[in-house]
């Protein structure tokens, strides 16, 4: 077993650009996992801003009305009829909204063109526009009852407020996912783009050791029967992509525990991550036929890895990516394993068919790709001979 002892210390000497891509990985998914796990928010709470309102008018219902209203949605803060007080506030956020009752305003009341409030709010303040909607809407509702009531102005006010008052109930749905959930789901999408990456390059720094010319021509003259070696090539990629498959996997549950174990996925979560990694398999050995350079193997892992994951919906999801995009990323395998992701969160073991066939494609994938590595690696090995 000389070949399969040698090549894991090629893997343990190529271990530090391994457990970069490990290490960035794992660090990723852990931070993602505590936004994920973090309390999601459990009901509505309405908050009040600080406002003023200077009222240099007459203390009329229409006006007592109003303050009362506001009172309800905001903190009015009691302040002097200062500019220059007024401004200081303003700028020291003490208020954010002043709501200014110009003088003759409750006798112009029924003539909204005349009638109006001058408002000074922080610059592109949305609470200001809040309560610019609750003034618009008290005075509406004001003038649609003296119009057609015919009650005491008093009364007015105080019917307008009741009606004004009137709150909806409000239920926060879950949606069909929780937090977990959709943790777990992210995690195991962006398994691909690690598996890609720690794929190509280990298996195609193997490869490209064992094609060296001057090595492999020793090897041809040595006792070991080329199928023999082989072999152990083969034993030595299987048990290393395993074991990476197996030490992500075991990190996924290790991140979100008892979710992902009662959720009764991870069989097939698990299932799916290990027929991409048949796939990732095939691509290191390809790569590794094909070149020469280190440099170059470096290039191509991350066009591989992150080309694909952009691509394909590991790093954004499917649902924003254009048809274009889909089109062109369903004639790559990375497709096909996201999708079979989204078929098990949205509908679990039920998807049947939309979950069997992405594995079945990605599986045609691997043999394809298997196929045109050992045809090419026929005709290096013919025109050498």
């Amino acid at each position: 077993m000389q070949v399969f002892k040698t090549y894991f210390k090629i893997i343990n000497a190529s271990k530090n650009s391994l457990l970069i891509y490990l290490l960035v990985f794992l660090g990723i998914a852990f931070m993602t996992s505590k936004s994920f796990n973090s309390s999601p928010t459990a009901g509505f709470t309405e908050t009040k801003i600080n406002i003023a309102v200077v009222n240099r008018d007459t203390e009329s219902n229409v006006i007592k009305g109003l303050i009362g209203y506001l009172s309800k949605t905001s903190n009015i803060v009691d302040v002097p009829d200062d500019t220059e007080k007024l401004q200081d506030m303003l700028f020291f956020r003490k208020i954010e909204y002043i709501a200014i009752i110009p003088k003759g305003f409750t006798e112009h009341f029924g003539a909204s063109s005349e009638a109006h409030i001058e408002t000074v709010a922080v610059p592109d303040s949305i609470s200001a526009v809040y309560v610019d909607i609750l003034i618009d809407r008290y005075l509406q509702a004001l003038r649609l009852t003296a119009d057609f009531s015919g009650l005491p102005s008093e009364d007015q006010a105080r019917l307008v407020s009741q009606s004004l008052s009137a709150k909806a109930d409000i239920q926060m749905k879950a949606t069909h996912t929780d937090n977990n959930s959709t943790g777990y789901l992210f995690y195991f999408n962006f398994f691909a783009y690690i598996i890609l990456a720690i794929s190509t390059i280990g298996l195609s720094t193997i490869m490209m050791v064992f094609n060296q010319p001057d090595l492999k021509r020793r090897n041809l003259c040595s006792p070991i029967k080329q199928r023999n070696m082989s072999v152990q090539l083969a034993l030595g990629s299987i048990i290393y992509s395993l074991f990476c498959w197996a030490l992500i996997v075991l990190f996924g549950i290790i991140l979100y525990g008892k979710p992902l174990l009662t959720s009764g996925l991870l069989p097939i979560l698990a299932l799916n991550s290990l027929v991409f990694t048949i796939v990732c398999t095939a691509i290191g050995f390809l790569v590794g036929i094909l070149i020469k350079s280190y440099n170059v193997q470096a290039a191509i892992t991350n066009v591989v890895s992150l080309g694909m994951s952009f691509l394909c919906g590991v790093m954004v999801p499917q649902e924003l990516l254009g048809d274009g995009v889909l089109r062109v990323a369903s004639f790559l395998p990375a497709y096909w394993y996201i999708r079979a992701n989204r078929a098990i969160g949205t509908s679990g073991l039920k998807a049947g068919n939309d979950i069997i066939t992405p594995m079945l494609i990605q599986l045609s994938f691997a043999l394809a790709i298997f196929s045109v590595t050992l045809f090419i690696s026929k005709q290096k090995r013919t025109a050498n001979q």
